[in-house]
């Protein structure tokens, strides 16, 4: 009986292991990690198509939109692709809606 403990309590720890050595997500960040920190101000992107949003109050959104080129200059994060021309992604979140889009639904 006691090395069927001893198992269940390696596989456990095994286990727990593996779920704090798993790859993080790109796409989430955590307060700590220093981004997003803006609240409210100006928007790091002129227009937005793609709006990302929590459900939180208020909501942490961030533009999901691929700019061509480069960021908006008022984009903190901002990283591309090393194609050519790169293509770019806006990763600020603040903690507001997204506001216009750049193209109005028809």
């Amino acid at each position: 009986m006691r090395s069927a403990g001893l198992v269940v309590a390696f596989l456990a720890l095994v286990f727990l292991v593996s779920l704090s050595a798993a790859r993080e997500d790109p796409d989430i960040f955590l307060p700590s990690q220093g981004i997003g920190e803006e609240v409210g101000g100006e928007k790091p992107w002129a227009c937005c198509d793609s709006c990302l949003c929590t459900k939180s109050i208020p909501p942490q959104c961030r533009c999901t939109d691929q700019l061509i080129g480069g960021c908006d200059p008022n984009c903190k994060t901002c990283i591309c692709t090393k194609s050519y021309p790169p293509k770019c992604r806006c990763y600020d979140i603040i903690n507001d809606y997204c506001g216009e889009r750049c193209n109005p639904e028809q």
